[in-house]
């Protein structure tokens, strides 16, 4: 592999230096054996897209005596095969996905000449270039930690959220956009080419998926799906040859999933480029998917799709565990209305009347693909939170009441600390302070705010002096939400003994564990993405609002921290005197059912109805 070249070099005196030089394989030389074995390595590689065999993975830095992340990994992907990767939480599955861009390291390192991708070594291409990895993680540290208005969306535009999603994710083509950022300059052939090509992949793919209208608008009045679909023809504009996709699934209604998964198995049979996505356990798996590779904790079980599947189901009684203790209690019953309304919507948007009350539970689903801004779910969910400024306008036959109240005659803080909310705008705008703990991000929530304060870190109360029977039960409250939804609670589910959980008997107040302890001490800002969504729902439900709203709550967790939490829901985490609203495309995310008194209601463009 590696011949060494004695080089005389003068510096004074003479001394000689051993110089690598790095050759490329061949057979001139080697024996009759070795030729066959080299002849049969390259055979064997020919097809392979990845290859890893008995290999620890590590984070850079940790010795090989440490824990690996993942252990004995044998991992083969061949062409012609689709591959999905599969994880309880977006920490395990998209720490797999980013080792396959190089963020984590492999021992042993795959064997030479083809390495871990054998299909990049023959002509040689960098792996750099040639693997992308598109992940739809929550906004990263690194992007500061101010808070950014979400809501700005709804209001006057300011000159920052002009920018158009044509400017915002295809910026850097200026041969794209109506306003180009660089000079017009003299191109040779070649590049008026790569141009060429790169347009018409834009222009076909924008077409397929829907994007053309959307261009041109403000890219902070678009849904989520709508921007993750722009990033994934971003992506494959810059022309990888294997493309990784984690979780292009979520965010995306159920009118617009086949339509993606067409575009994509459409270019991953012609291989421009591969593509290997990645999955949470509850989405649901493409039919032309042939192999999955399962993350179970540091272990990967990887086979074919029917195998793997039927090793997963046979797991499944054991994974299941918390759903054996869920509890009836505080679920109302199938079709009772109870307790006071907390908001009546009559004809807003173009037809939806809708009242929702005290200890009901709704399932909110609809597409919200729509190219009209203002007709969808979160335009509907910005109304019942007060955010958009047409909540304080809807009079005759438009009407809003949020607490028996226009939205005019209760104040913001107020109307804060009566909704808990849990959304991927939240998600991605609230702040990531150094020093900001999990305790005081949760204590964030008896006032709806977004800057710590108060006594022990849980909220100054809208008078701004709380009583020490308030504080008390403020204490309590975070104690509970963090021994019920922190890390025994999730181990406890996975595992399977509920012992963990903590409370005294006699005064009812919880007790947290060390494990507990140790989390609510931690900065929210190196959490994992599925750890803070966690930390989220506890702010959400640690003050017992009124109005509990859960759109995409479970994104990024594990599945011990989505049974923590569907059990914590189901068995007093949101009391018969609280409404609860989850907004999801999957009906399988909807902790209750409508045995427990379930209701529905479907919204498409700007109309709604319950079903």
């Amino acid at each position: 592999m590696f011949s060494t070249e004695l080089r005389a070099l003068w510096h004074g005196d003479i001394f000689w230096r051993p110089v690598l030089r790095a050759r490329r394989p061949s057979s001139f030389g080697l024996t009759r054996s070795q030729r066959f074995y080299s002849d049969q390595r390259l055979k064997d590689e020919a097809g392979v897209v990845i290859r890893i065999q008995g290999s620890n993975i590590y984070r850079f830095g940790d010795p090989n005596v440490a824990t690996p992340v993942f252990r004995d990994v044998n991992w083969t992907v061949r062409e012609g095969e689709c591959w999905a990767v599969i994880g309880s939480g977006s920490h395990q599955k998209t720490t797999l996905l980013r080792t396959l861009r190089g963020h984590l390291r492999l021992a042993p390192s795959p064997p030479l000449p083809g390495g871990l991708f054998p299909f990049l070594s023959d002509p040689p291409r960098d792996a750099h270039k040639a693997v992308a990895l598109v992940s739809f993680a929550h906004r990263p540290q690194s992007t500061g930690s101010a808070f950014y208005d979400y809501t700005a969306r709804y209001g006057a535009v300011r000159d920052e959220d002009r920018i158009t999603l044509r400017e915002s994710v295809f910026g850097e083509y200026d041969f794209l956009n109506i306003r180009p950022r660089a000079q017009v300059e003299t191109k040779k052939p070649e590049e008026l080419a790569a141009e060429s090509a790169k347009k018409a992949v834009f222009e076909d793919l924008t077409v397929k998926l829907g994007l053309v209208p959307l261009l041109d608008l403000p890219l902070v009045a678009l849904s989520n799906g709508q921007t993750r679909r722009a990033r994934i023809v971003k992506a494959i504009m810059s022309q990888p040859e294997l493309l990784l996709l984690d979780e292009p699934l979520t965010g995306l209604d159920a009118n617009n999933r086949p339509t993606l998964l067409y575009v994509l198995e459409s270019l991953h049979k012609t291989r421009n480029p591969r593509i290997i996505m990645g999955l949470r356990k509850q989405d649901p798996i493409p039919e032309w998917t042939t192999h999955i590779a399962l993350v179970q904790q540091d272990r990967l079980l990887t086979g074919t799709k029917e195998d793997v599947l039927a090793q997963q189901a046979s797991d499944a009684a054991q994974t299941e565990v918390c759903g054996s203790f869920i509890s009836q209690s505080g679920i109302p019953a199938a079709g009772k209305e109870l307790g006071k309304p907390v908001a009546i919507l009559k004809n807003v948007l173009k037809s939806i009347n809708w009242t929702l009350r005290e200890g009901e539970r709704w399932h909110l689903h609809g597409a919200n693909e729509t190219y009209d801004i203002g007709s969808g779910k979160t335009t509907l969910m910005s109304l019942i939170t007060g955010d958009h400024p047409q909540s304080y306008t809807q009079r005759g036959e438009s009407y809003l009441e949020l607490f028996s109240r226009p939205r005019s005659k209760i104040s913001t803080p107020h109307l804060r600390s009566l909704i808990g909310i849990v959304s991927p705008e939240l998600a991605n705008a609230y702040p990531r302070r150094p020093s900001t703990t999990v305790w005081e991000v949760i204590g964030t929530g008896f006032d709806g705010g977004f800057v710590p304060g108060g006594k022990s870190g849980i909220g100054a109360g809208l008078e701004g002096d709380l009583p020490d029977d308030v504080v008390r039960w403020r204490v309590d409250r975070v104690h509970e939400v963090l021994s019920r939804l922190g890390p025994s609670s999730w181990a406890s589910c996975t595992s399977g003994h509920s012992s963990l959980r903590r409370a005294t008997a006699s005064t009812g107040r919880h007790l947290l564990s060390k494990l507990d302890e140790e989390f609510s001490n931690r900065n929210f800002v190196d959490l994992s993405a599925g750890e803070q969504n966690v930390v989220l729902l506890m702010r959400a439900l640690v003050g017992r609002p009124r109005l509990v709203l859960l759109d995409e709550v479970w994104s990024g967790m594990d599945d011990g921290m989505v049974l923590a939490a569907r059990h914590y829901l189901r068995e007093g985490g949101v009391g018969s005197d609280q409404a609860t609203v989850v907004v999801s495309h999957w009906e399988e995310e909807v902790p209750w059912g409508a045995r427990d008194g379930l209701r529905r209601f479907k919204l498409e463009d700007g109309y709604g109805v319950e079903i």
